[in-house]
């Protein structure tokens, strides 16, 4: 991923534009509705899925992920595609490697029983912050602890979040990019269960570390320059 922030990318832009304004074309993406911007690793891609209303532009990956801030890009969108995440472009801008989020496909993991976390971690906590405000499908999180299956387990930490379908991979990216060094410093594992918020569940008693505000309900898209 390193090699992408200096590599050439092309970008689809309006041809009618304001002169000294620059736009990039972005779409919905046809599940989840959430504004994605394309670019593509090679000019041919770019001008496969070209119009005459459109003009394409080279630039570095780099260039690419410093005027989109905020933005989900999609690398390749006609082949097989690559989404980046605001929390992911700031990570790759830092110089850092993008961890692997991995999938919990065990059932039986699903089916343990999780315990409301009175006093969560200060490190957790501290790692959070901020995190859940960016992400305007997240309506709220809470901190829990999954029970062992016997004496000799260690207890595991599972953060609980309601979130809609638009948002729900970018909450569980985003959470492995801001707690990974975090749950590395304190040895522990952490995972993240996403609900939908018209999804019956047990988990309201769990005490909340994050509430949405009615100031930060709007999702807005970036405005690019």
């Amino acid at each position: 991923m390193a090699a992408l922030l200096e590599a050439t990318v092309y970008v689809h832009a309006p041809v009618k534009d304001r002169p000294g304004n620059l736009r990039l074309v972005s779409f919905p993406h046809p599940q989840t509705g959430v504004y994605l911007i394309p670019f593509f690793s090679d000019r041919g891609q770019a001008e496969e899925s070209s119009s005459p209303s459109i003009r394409i532009i080279d630039m570095t990956g780099r260039q690419l992920f410093e005027i989109t801030p905020g933005a989900t890009l999609i690398l390749n969108p006609n082949r097989r595609y690559c989404l980046f995440y605001p929390e992911e472009v700031a990570l790759l801008l830092q110089g850092k490697a993008l961890p692997p989020p991995m999938r919990v496909t065990d059932y039986e993991e699903f089916a343990r029983p999780l315990e409301p976390m009175a006093h969560p971690p200060d490190w957790l906590i501290k790692a959070l912050n901020g995190l859940f405000a960016g992400i305007p499908g997240v309506e709220s999180a809470a901190i829990a602890r999954r029970m062992p299956l016997d004496g000799n387990e260690l207890d595991e930490l599972v953060i609980v979040v309601v979130v809609s379908d638009a948002d729900a991979e970018r909450v569980g990216r985003a959470a492995t990019v801001a707690l990974k060094e975090a749950c590395e410093r304190a040895k522990t594992n952490l995972d993240v269960l996403t609900i939908r918020p018209d999804e019956g569940h047990s988990y309201d008693q769990l005490p909340q570390v994050y509430t949405r505000k009615a100031s930060e309900s709007s999702r807005t898209f970036p405005h690019l320059h």
